[in-house]
């Protein structure tokens, strides 16, 4: 386990921090011109077979784009076919959405471990653009607020017919504007580094966007000003879009289930798989991309820590739920145990407890675990796993609801259980391809590593001997 010292210096006021790291070796310091050329060169066309995997992932979504033309002109207005579709949508934005907080809370944290792996984690948000395109489907087969000449159960008591199809494409638009806002404030002084260190139109493009910038006390200050405010903005538009996205896609659906701790569980679970993702991106960079110099145990180490802590809520968070329903035993309550728990999905579920919570707890509680780079990969592995499950078990269940007995007071016949046909796997399968591909596109322009954040990381890092072993000073700015 790691110890830390904090020390002082007399003259420069800087205060540091020691973590006793004697299982493994220190990262080695790189020159900031390596550093800069390296990083840069991620970004070429051929790099490490990059676009061998482009090619792969552009063929699946592109086979996943026309099956889902296919499947809305012979299902569009079945609304239980669709299921499966919202479970992958609300997959793909639990797990690529949670990421950025990664980069938001460990920046405004003012932690050095963070520094390498927060342009990954940003770029993690620009699958809200896929998740947006894929919703417009769902949002066109949502019922109305007035089914029949009477409203429907939704968190929409008095607002329009078009409120839930409205409000979800506007919050989507919204949380796809922070997230670029979010990317760019990450990447200016990238971009100087581009139009210094880069020819043709990367360079042309690198000092378009980089704006006369040239590192000054100023432009420094001003930068970290706009993470923050395009950080706060992400989060706040992240929450609000798991409210939107937990309540009118699934539990306004489901007549009977009124669960106030459900956005909350949704978004937990989602702040669970980002760091899942952001783990596995990291592991792919250093297998693949050569980036082990720059990609330490300090990273993974740190999330790995995080995740068993996510782990835990996420239990705490779905006890919380329960034991209102459990003990509260009303037919509403009891329609919500036999139908989402018991019912039709019962082995999903289990499935789902299993990946999601026992096997991440006890993978992930041994210190020799978390402070390896496979182990943390394994335990990511089987987070978003579960996490996938769960989705399955929720957004198909509520989809498959007749239309017709959304009025009911709560669910007295629950339908039988929907499997995936080959539509919905070609459908989950492209949409997780075009996600991923959409990010690799973007490391073709930025590297996945923040040139700025991992020269910062070697300015304020130092290997000294402390007690009679090898330790990490680490220096803070301010």
């Amino acid at each position: 386990m790691a110890s830390e010292a904090v020390h002082s210096g007399a003259h420069s006021g800087v205060h540091a921090e020691a973590h006793e790291e004697a299982h493994h070796e220190l990262p080695a310091r790189v020159e900031p011109d390596v550093t800069t050329s390296e990083l840069i060169a991620t970004t070429e066309a051929n790099a490490t077979g990059v676009r061998n995997w482009m090619w792969i992932l552009g063929a699946l979504t592109l086979v996943g784009i026309v099956v889902a033309f296919v499947k809305v002109l012979i299902e569009w207005s079945d609304q239980d076919e669709w299921g499966y579709t919202a479970a992958m949508v609300a997959f793909l934005f639990s797990a690529f959405g949670g990421a950025p907080l990664v980069a938001i809370a460990g920046t405004l944290a003012k932690g050095n471990w963070v520094r390498p792996i927060a342009r990954f984690a940003a770029l993690c948000s620009l699958v809200s653009i896929i998740c947006t395109i894929w919703m417009i489907p769902l949002i066109l087969n949502l019922p109305m607020l007035v089914v029949d000449g009477a409203r429907r159960r939704s968190i929409w008591f008095e607002g329009p017919d078009v409120s839930p199809h409205i409000w979800a494409l506007v919050a989507m638009i919204t949380l796809i504007i922070s997230a670029l806002g979010l990317i760019y404030a990450y990447a200016i002084p990238d971009f100087a580094a581009m139009r210094d260190h880069s020819t043709g139109w990367k360079q042309r493009f690198g000092a378009w966007l980089a704006r006369g910038w040239i590192g000054t006390t100023v432009q420094w200050r001003t930068m970290r000003m706009r993470i923050g405010m395009m950080g706060t903005l992400y989060f706040f538009t992240f929450v609000f879009v798991h409210f939107i996205i937990s309540t009118d896609f699934a539990m306004s659906l489901v007549p009977g289930w009124r669960d106030a701790i459900f956005p909350m569980y949704h978004a937990i679970s989602s702040i669970q798989a980002g760091l899942a993702v952001t783990v596995i991106g990291l592991w792919a960079a250093r297998k693949y991309l050569g980036l082990n110099k720059y990609l330490h145990l300090d990273q993974f180490w740190s999330i790995g820590r995080l995740m068993f802590a996510f782990t835990l809520l996420w239990g705490y968070f779905f006890i919380s739920a329960f034991i209102v329903f459990w003990y509260g035993r009303s037919g509403s309550d009891q329609m919500w145990i036999d139908y989402l728990i018991l019912g039709p999905y019962f082995w999903v579920f289990i499935l789902a407890v299993l990946f999601i919570w026992f096997t991440p707890w006890w993978w992930l509680i041994w210190n020799r675990v978390r402070r390896s780079y496979n182990g943390t990969a394994i335990g990511a592995g089987l987070i978003l796993l579960g996490v996938f499950l769960d989705r399955v078990r929720l957004y198909v269940a509520a989809w498959t609801v007749p239309e017709d007995r959304i009025h009911e007071r709560f669910l007295t016949e629950y339908p039988s259980t929907v499997y995936p046909d080959v539509m919905d796997i070609f459908i989950m399968v492209g949409a997780l391809a075009g996600s991923i591909l959409l990010i690799l596109a973007a490391t073709r322009v930025l590297p996945i590593l923040s040139i700025w954040d991992v020269q910062q990381f070697n300015l304020l890092y130092r290997p000294v001997e402390y007690m009679k072993t090898k330790v990490s000073l680490i220096g803070k700015p301010d």
